[in-house]
C-alpha cells in the first residue's frame, strides 16, 4: 500500500462527512457557508494531489507527477484563502490585496512545469522544491495570520476561554505550515489544514449555540444551562430587564430600528454589569442578568447603571 494510505482515507471521509454536515447546517450564513465549502473542496484536491504524487513515484510517471505538484501547490493557499474570505463580511481593498497575492501564488504554480519555480521533477520522477517554494510558506503563514485576525475581530465578544480554544486552530495551521518547510517528506499541511477546518466549524457552530447573533451577549439555552450549574450554589443573584414599548417602536419605525434598540439596550445592560456577572438575552425585548453575588449595594449600583446607560 502507498505511504499515508489510512490517513489519506480517513481524512477524505472526515472531509466528506463535514462537507454534508455544512450543506445541511442552518449554523452559518450562505456567505460563511459558501467560502467554508469551497475550503473543503479546496483540502479535497490537495488530498488527490499527494495521493498523485505518490503514484506517480511508484508508477514513474512524470506527467502525473507534474500535475498532481500543481494541484498542491495551486490550491495548498487557496484552501486558506477561503477561510479568510469565510471570516470577513464583505469585500474591502485589503481582500482585493490578498487576492493579488493569491492570483500571484496560482501563476508560479501553473507555470512550475515548465519554469520549476515552485518545484522541479527529475527524470527519473523525484520530486524537490524549487527556488520560489519559500513564497508558497511565506503565503501559508499570512493567511493564517489573516484568519485569525478576521476570526478573532468577528468573535471579539466571546469569553477568554472561548477566545484560547479559538488560538488553538491558528497554532496547529501555522506550526504545520512551519514543519513541513523544515522538512519536506511530512506531508502534514493537508492533515492539519483539514482538521483546522473541522474544529472552526465545531468552533462557529458551538459560539453561535451560545451567543445571541443580533446582540452577542449570552442566549436563552445559554442562560438555562448557567442556572442549572448554579442550582445548589446560594451564592449568586438575577436582575430581570426588558424594553418598555418595543412593539410601539417596531409599528411606528420598523423591525429595523427596533433591532437596534434592543442592541442599544444590551450594549448599556453589559456596560453597568461590567464584570461582575453574565448578560443573556431569554427573549425578544428580555434580558437576564446573574450577578455572582448577593451583595444588595452591588445590585442596586448595577440596577442604577442599566438606567443611567439607558
Amino acid at each position: 500500500m502507498l505511504d499515508f494510505t489510512y490517513i489519506y482515507i480517513l481524512t477524505a471521509t472526515a472531509l466528506i462527512v463535514l462537507l454534508t454536515i455544512i450543506r445541511r447546517s442552518n449554523h452559518l450564513d450562505e456567505r460563511k457557508n459558501k467560502f467554508i465549502i469551497l475550503a473543503i473542496f479546496s483540502d479535497i484536491v490537495i488530498l488527490l494531489g499527494y495521493v498523485g504524487r505518490d503514484l506517480s513515484e511508484q508508477l514513474s510517471n512524470l506527467f502525473l507527477a507534474h500535475v498532481s505538484n500543481t494541484l498542491i501547490y495551486l490550491f495548498a493557499p487557496l484552501s486558506m484563502f477561503f477561510l479568510i474570505l469565510a471570516s470577513t463580511k464583505k469585500l474591502s481593498k485589503f481582500t482585493i490585496a490578498i487576492t493579488v497575492l493569491e492570483a500571484i501564488s496560482a501563476f508560479i504554480a501553473l507555470s512550475s512545469p515548465v519554469t520549476g519555480w515552485f518545484y522541479t521533477i527529475s527524470p527519473d520522477v523525484i520530486y524537490s522544491r524549487g527556488p520560489l517554494y519559500i513564497y508558497n510558506e511565506i503565503l501559508g503563514i499570512l493567511f493564517t495570520i489573516l484568519w485569525a485576525v478576521y476570526s478573532f475581530i468577528e468573535f471579539r465578544y466571546i469569553e477568554p476561554i472561548d477566545k484560547l480554544y479559538l488560538s488553538e486552530i491558528f497554532i496547529l495551521q501555522t506550526a504545520s505550515i512551519i514543519i513541513q518547510g523544515m522538512y519536506s517528506s511530512y506531508k502534514i499541511i493537508y492533515i492539519c489544514g483539514a482538521f483546522s477546518i473541522m474544529i472552526y466549524y465545531a468552533f462557529v457552530t458551538e459560539v453561535y449555540g451560545k451567543y445571541d447573533k443580533m446582540t452577542s451577549v449570552r442566549n436563552n439555552f445559554y442562560y438555562r444551562s448557567a442556572i442549572m450549574r448554579n442550582r445548589y450554589t446560594e451564592n449568586f443573584s438575577v436582575i430581570m430587564v426588558d424594553a418598555d414599548g418595543l412593539k410601539k417602536i417596531n409599528d411606528t419605525y420598523g423591525h429595523d430600528i427596533g433591532d437596534r434598540l434592543i442592541r442599544i439596550v444590551a450594549l448599556c445592560i453589559t456596560k453597568a454589569v461590567g464584570k461582575n456577572g453574565s448578560v443573556y438575552r431569554t427573549g425578544g425585548d428580555e434580558f437576564v442578568v446573574v450577578i455572582k453575588s448577593k451583595n444588595r449595594s452591588l445590585l442596586e449600583r448595577i440596577d442604577s447603571d442599566i438606567h443611567k446607560n439607558l
